[in-house]
């Protein structure tokens, strides 16, 4: 399909990286502010071996001390005296603490953390004192060794968790791979098809005709018109210059367009000149009549389905239409099964005796989806065109349809794409008619 670069998918997916990332870092920041502060505070022993001089082996018996003993200060054992101390229970202690040797020194790191500055402050100290004196009774005689307290535990001034600037930053860097891993998942995931070219890329099928949006403004309108006038110009050279005089049109899906399209072009068609017949070939869901005759309140009778039953002539179902030489073919009673109707002898012969009233037979089939009908009256004419619209149809259903007219060897056309977001009124301005043109530049 799409074969746009990384980059260009993200610009394109850009709201899924957007939400991704504003979900992630207000989540991120909502938690860091909820979080209970953490205070920590440090003090350090310094581990001495006392032989006369100091020397590289003396040192090296210091540090090497100064590890035994930060194994020791770790023990319950002395979590439990400084709790007695504290008036604090042993397992609030012992986790409030942490200990390390300083690499390459003979001090011991003596960590502890509280929700509150002052106390942590105050048990780290205690945990130092009551080692030192634990130390100098145990096992000062033992090692040779003596402790002292380098350096008193400063009170913090800043909360060591939470760290919200920290966690935001972290998240925002986080939301952004997340966000843009999300959005080339979507793009692998969409079946969609978003634009002409697209469709063009992924079938190897031309695009006859960009339809617009018909909303409903002048220009609006007047852009449809010309959008349609271009399809029956390019039907012109869609088989090389061959002449064609009966089209069907159909879609992947319901309500695609194709009806629509069925009328705009008969009318088009009719200001190059030519008489058209439209057919009404969806004998289940059919709705041209409204298209070409919304002033009749009746279903218009006899019509397509008489005449395959042959209980009724050709003459006795095409009536005139609301714009001069187009007339229309409707559908009469619908079948319960228009299968075996469809596949009759009469409707093998029908496009034949059609195109000998009109100089272009147009007929609205019904969607591929639908049971094998489009496929049979694809069989009768000249070419077929599809309508492709780019709310609702998929990689998926394009796809099967055009397996399906090919397993009857029906000659597809092109494309019509229909409502194309990406086609503007000021495309089709220039080939407005003369006299609105004046219209809008007196207006102006």
């Amino acid at each position: 399909m799409r074969k746009d670069t990384p980059l260009g998918i993200v610009l394109r997916r850009k709201w899924i990286v957007i939400f991704t990332f504003v979900v992630v870092v207000a989540t991120a920041a909502a938690v860091s502010v909820s979080l209970q502060k953490v205070y920590g505070a440090s003090a350090r022993l310094l581990v001495t071996v006392s032989q006369g001089t100091q020397s590289f082996d003396t040192v090296q018996a210091g540090q090497a001390t100064a590890r035994s003993y930060a194994e020791i200060i770790a023990s319950p054992n002395i979590a439990q005296r400084v709790a007695t101390r504290l008036g604090a229970k042993e397992q609030n202690i012992e986790s409030a603490m942490s200990f390390e040797q300083v690499p390459d020194t003979q001090l011991i790191k003596v960590s502890a953390e509280a929700p509150n500055a002052d106390r942590a402050k105050q048990i780290a100290d205690a945990y130092a004192q009551v080692f030192i004196e634990y130390a100098r009774a145990n096992l000062g005689r033992t090692t040779g060794a003596s402790i002292t307290l380098a350096d008193a535990a400063p009170r913090p001034t800043a909360a060591t968790r939470p760290q919200p600037t920290l966690y935001v930053l972290a998240a925002a860097l986080f939301a952004i791979v997340l966000g843009t891993a999300l959005a080339l998942l979507r793009e692998r995931l969409d079946r969609r098809l978003r634009t002409a070219e697209d469709v063009e890329a992924a079938f190897d099928v031309p695009v006859l005709a960009r339809i617009p949006r018909r909303g409903r403004g002048e220009s609006s309108i007047a852009s449809f018109k010309e959008a349609n006038r271009v399809l029956r110009t390019n039907l012109q050279f869609a088989r090389g210059g061959a002449n064609l005089r009966s089209i069907a049109i159909t879609s992947g899906g319901q309500g695609e367009g194709k009806t629509t399209t069925t009328a705009s072009l008969a009318i088009a068609a009719v200001e190059f000149g030519s008489k058209v017949l439209a057919v009404e070939g969806d004998l289940r869901r059919p709705a041209l009549q409204a298209a070409l005759l919304p002033e009749a309140d009746e279903t218009l009778q006899p019509g397509f389905s008489n005449y395959l039953v042959q209980s009724a002539e050709l003459d006795e179902v095409i009536y005139p239409t609301s714009t001069p030489n187009v007339e229309l073919l409707p559908p009469g009673p619908l079948p319960p099964s228009p299968a075996p109707l469809l596949e009759s002898e009469r409707a093998q012969t029908l496009v034949d005796d059609l195109v000998t009233r009109a100089d272009l037979v147009i007929i609205d089939c019904p969607p591929l989806s639908v049971d094998a009908d489009a496929s049979v009256i694809s069989q009768w004419v000249d070419g077929v065109i599809m309508v492709v619209d780019l709310k609702r149809s998929t990689d998926r259903s394009v796809r099967s349809a055009i397996r399906q007219l090919e397993a009857v060897q029906a000659p597809l056309l092109g494309f019509v794409v229909n409502r194309d977001s990406h086609v503007s009124g000021a495309e089709y301005e220039y080939y407005a008619p003369t006299e609105r043109r004046k219209k809008t530049a007196s207006r102006s």
